[in-house]
């Protein structure tokens, strides 16, 4: 059988699991010297001159495991100040998602003003056409028209503020669903001028 490749970890290993292994390593080898010592009988010449072996190399062992202790220490600090910088940028994140959302919140609920005003200004346009229709005197008619033409141009001129807000604070959709209501009500308002007009040169002088 052919010598197996042993595979290639799929990500690259952090300082901090490399250092980790590296002390492990290191302890595992000291460890294994201090069972030896353990164990080792010292009844000749050979095995005292294993002992001291045993202690000189264990000497400077302890010197590589305090080495790899400190990089070790070393990779949890900078892990610590990593997760400190990390909380730091969510943080951040989070007081920036919540300010967003204030400013969704208040867009909507003008939105929602501005939908209600709509709907009672097209009510209105609705029973002015059906007073019309029912043949009602021209003068009531224009003071209904003229009042109703006051109210649609506050409505119009909301959508187009909630449009500049939307688009000063980025808020592309939102900016489109204004402009698309604005556009909307204007086309409504100027029936309800062409209406007035026509109303007016029907009016007696």
């Amino acid at each position: 059988m052919g010598n197996v490749v042993p595979k290639s970890p799929s990500k690259k290993e952090s300082s901090l699991v490399l250092a980790a292994a590296a002390l492990d390593e290191e302890l595992r080898r000291y460890d294994s010297l201090a069972d030896e010592s353990k164990r080792a009988r010292i009844d000749s010449g050979k095995t005292l001159e294993r002992a001291v072996r045993i202690v000189q190399e264990s000497t400077a062992r302890n010197e590589t495991v305090q080495d790899k202790l400190r990089e070790l220490v070393a990779q949890i600090e900078e892990a610590r100040t990593r997760q400190v910088d990390s909380l730091n940028v969510l943080l951040d994140a989070a007081r920036r998602a919540q300010a967003r959302s204030e400013q969704y919140d208040a867009l909507m609920k003008r939105f929602a003003a501005l939908g209600e005003s709509a709907r009672e200004v097209n009510t209105l346009a609705g029973a002015a056409d059906a007073k019309r229709q029912a043949g009602a005197p021209e003068g009531e008619l224009l003071e209904g028209l003229g009042s109703l033409e006051t109210q649609m141009s506050a409505v119009v001129d909301e959508a187009e503020a909630l449009a500049a807000v939307a688009d000063e604070q980025d808020w592309a959709d939102l900016k489109r669903q204004a402009d698309a209501a604005r556009q909307q009500l204007l086309a409504v308002k100027n029936k309800l001028v062409a209406a007035r007009r026509a109303v007016a040169m029907r009016a007696p002088s």
